[in-house]
This record gives C-alpha cells, structure tokens and sequence, in this order.
C-alpha cells in the first residue's frame, strides 16, 4: 500500500493542517495551560497565611503596621491576594490558550510569546524541585496530599511547557510557523 485509503493520513500541508510538531506543541500547550491554571487555583483555595515562612509572616505584618492603617488585617489581605492570582491565573490562561490556537495557525509571533510564557512555568517547576528537595516547600495546614498535587501539577506545566517548546522549534514547525498569512485566517 502506498499511502491511499482512509487509514492514512494526508500530509499536512496538502491539506492545510500544522505539521505533526506542531499539533503536538499545541496539545502540549494546551495541557501545560490546564496543569498550570488547575495547579494555581487549588492553591488560591488551600493556602493559608499560617503557612507562609515566619521571615514572610513578619515582613507582611511589619509593612501593614508600617502602613499606618489600623484597619488592615493581614490575613485579608493575603486572602485578597489570593483572589487577585486566581484572576490573574485564569487571564494568564486565556490569553495562554489563544496564543496556542495563533501557533497552531502557523504564526511565527505566537511561537515567540510561547517562549516567553515557558520561561515562567519552566523557572516555576525548578523552583518548586528546588523547594521541594531542599526543604523549604512543606505542606503546611492544607495537608500532604494537597501540597503534592500542586507541586505537582506546577511541575507538569513546566515539563509539558519545555516539550511543546522544544516541539515548536523543530525545523518543519519552524518553516511552517515563518510563512505569511495562512489560509482561511
């Protein structure tokens, strides 16, 4: 058989579609963007200000003391905080995904913004390893198997970041993702 019937695929430029490096960069950016959002919002739920360092605890009380405003309570704050990367997490993640979809349209900008955004989950996942093996991240009030599952889902965001990134930057995903305008866009 030489590549007739339905069993086969057609090449992806013959018809229109993201070469196979691609469609796996964009699969890769679409899980690395749900392990990275889910991962941000089960912490924005279970964290707590006990949990934090004493060395953070303190510089947060001294700069709300050094505010001068009574009103103020700590823990709100941290809970506002909370709230406000919860948003942030779910906008990063938007814009995260369309850039994704940009890719997958065969736009080299959208490559590049992708890049950018690996930056952060790969500097994210190490740094999770890091704290992990080294001491500093415990599990705190949340418990045990909480804390492992946003470790671990920042980790997996992080791995599947620095595959779609390498995935990208193969040499058809290259020549597919420099032309001009594609088809139907």
């Amino acid at each position: 058989m030489t590549g007739s019937g339905p069993w086969r695929a057609p090449p992806a430029q013959a018809a229109g579609r993201p070469p196979d490096d691609v469609h796996a960069a964009w699969v890769l950016w679409l899980a690395a963007t749900g392990f990275a959002l889910i991962g941000m919002l089960l912490n924005s739920a279970t964290a707590r200000f006990a949990d934090l360092p004493v060395a953070t605890r303190d510089g947060f009380r001294a700069a709300i003391e050094n505010a001068g405003e009574a009103g103020l309570s700590v823990e709100a704050l941290f809970t506002a905080a909370l709230v406000v990367g919860a948003v942030l997490a779910v906008l990063a993640s938007v814009v995260t995904v369309w850039l994704a979809f940009r890719l997958r349209a065969g736009r080299g900008w959208a490559r590049t913004m992708l890049d950018i955004v690996a930056i952060f989950l790969v500097v994210d996942a190490v740094s999770v390893v890091i704290g992990v093996f080294g001491g500093v991240a415990v599990a705190g009030q949340r418990g045990e198997i909480v804390s492992f599952a946003v470790f671990s889902l920042q980790i997996l965001a992080g791995l599947c970041a620095a595959t779609a990134v390498w995935r990208q930057h193969t040499a058809e995903a290259m020549a597919f993702t420099a032309g001009g305008v594609r088809a139907g866009e």
